[in-house]
């Protein structure tokens, strides 16, 4: 009985992934909506270096739908002033996770990234993060193809966890993703122009292309969430 059942669930992501890929992102979105009821998708957004194009597209598809935001506590100040930024300009409405306050003040006073990040992650994304999937059918999440290795054979529609997570731009190329912006004057992530391709928390984060910013020098190469 199980069998069939993940043998059903695995033809019905086939066959989204049929139809959702000769659409373009925006279109891909639309039909998420247009398919599913509102109140069984959830958005997220980390407000980084890639968001800007997602978030113009959930503002144009599902206009006043909620974006969830991770507020580690460790983000740099210009990812809020990004955030904010775009909040206002697309007339977004940001649902804030802060992590629990134990656990952070735990992770504080120990400099828990330096001996434990994965746990660290965990804490601060991870375990806040999860309630908010639990009555949820899909997961829109703004991930590129070109990110990260692990990013680069991921489909539209991937199971994760008993949610179907929905990566409608997962094969927009760098030069598409930049054209968007400039075209519909989404402005760029401050310290994108400083040379962060990727930025997370404040205490894992350098300057460097793709992801090698990220978790710099350690096999670490996502913060959990996405996995």
């Amino acid at each position: 009985m199980l069998e069939q059942v993940q043998e059903n669930e695995m033809l019905a992501l086939e066959k989204l992934n049929e139809e959702y890929s000769p659409l373009n992102p925006i279109q891909r979105i639309q039909r998420v909506f247009d398919d599913f009821d509102h109140d069984d998708i959830l958005v997220t957004s980390s407000f980084g270096t890639t968001s800007g194009i997602l978030m113009s597209m959930i503002s144009k598809a599902a206009p006043g739908h909620p974006i969830h935001f991770i507020d580690t506590t460790f983000l740099f100040p210009k990812t809020i002033e990004y955030k904010n930024s775009l909040t206002e300009i697309l007339g977004l409405t940001i649902v804030n996770i802060l992590p629990d306050v134990e656990d952070n003040t735990m992770a504080r006073k120990s400099s828990l990234w330096e001996s434990d990040v994965d746990t660290c992650c965990h804490l601060h994304k991870v375990k806040p993060f999860d309630p908010y999937k639990s009555d949820k059918k899909i997961w829109i999440s703004g991930l590129l193809m070109n990110s990260s290795p692990f990013r680069e054979n991921l489909n539209i529609f991937e199971e994760r966890n008993n949610i179907i997570k929905m990566h409608p731009n997962i094969d927009t190329t760098a030069s598409q993703f930049d054209m968007y912006l400039a075209d519909n004057k989404i402005p760029i992530h401050p310290m994108k122009l400083e040379g962060y391709d990727s930025v997370g928390c404040t205490n894992c984060t350098m300057k460097g292309k793709g992801r090698e910013g990220r978790w710099a020098g350690q096999s670490k190469t996502e913060c959990g969430i996405h996995l």
